[in-house]
């Protein structure tokens, strides 16, 4: 496997996601940073995001949140939590989700809204338009919460909507500890076209 020195992780940053989530994100920093991966995220100490913040900081991991005045208004309640270093407050959500994108050897996406789908297609599509190299983009499934999005991608493929090259990069995992065999399956695949 390509050695995989950070990882984006988008999801959730809402209070009132579900409780079944949040042990599985929290395994999740907690396996980044017993890796020596640094979690690059879009700072928050709440929902999916405040989970993988706080796995992060139980094994004494690094961070790199990337983030605006106003999402860090909202989505942060706690600011002393972070050390100055490991905050950057860039000026629009355009910029904050390209920095993500390059920062990050490949991306998690956990469970999520608007806001998480937003990230993830802009990722597909900025891949599309070769502004940036693909790299894996795994789903994090827990629950099912992504059966959906798996069920809507394999439609798209039948419909014609979407072809193979667009889609080679994604894989969907059940358990935290699955992401890094899933990283290195598509790393495999990528490297054999």
């Amino acid at each position: 496997m390509k050695k995989i020195k950070a990882i984006t992780v988008w999801a959730s940053a809402s209070g009132s996601v579900a409780s079944v989530h949040h042990a599985p994100m929290r395994q999740v920093g907690e396996l980044l940073a017993e890796n020596g991966i640094t979690m690059v995220y879009g700072v928050g100490d709440e929902g999916m995001m405040g989970s993988a913040f706080q796995g992060v900081r139980n094994k004494n991991g690094k961070v790199i949140g990337i983030t605006t005045p106003k999402l860090l208004e909202l989505q942060c309640r706690d600011r002393s939590v972070f050390s100055p270093e490991e905050i950057t407050v860039v000026d629009s959500f355009a910029e904050r989700k390209f920095m993500m994108m390059k920062l990050g050897d490949a991306i998690l996406i956990g469970p999520g809204g608007w806001g998480t789908i937003d990230e993830l297609s802009e990722f597909a599509v900025t891949i599309q338009k070769k502004e940036i190299e693909k790299k894996p983009m795994i789903f994090l499934n827990f629950n099912n919460f992504w059966k959906p999005m798996q069920e809507l991608i394999l439609n798209m493929l039948q419909e014609g909507t979407l072809n193979q090259d667009k889609v080679d990069y994604i894989e969907f995992v059940d358990y935290p500890d699955e992401i890094f065999d899933a990283i290195e399956k598509v790393q495999n695949r990528l490297n054999s076209l």
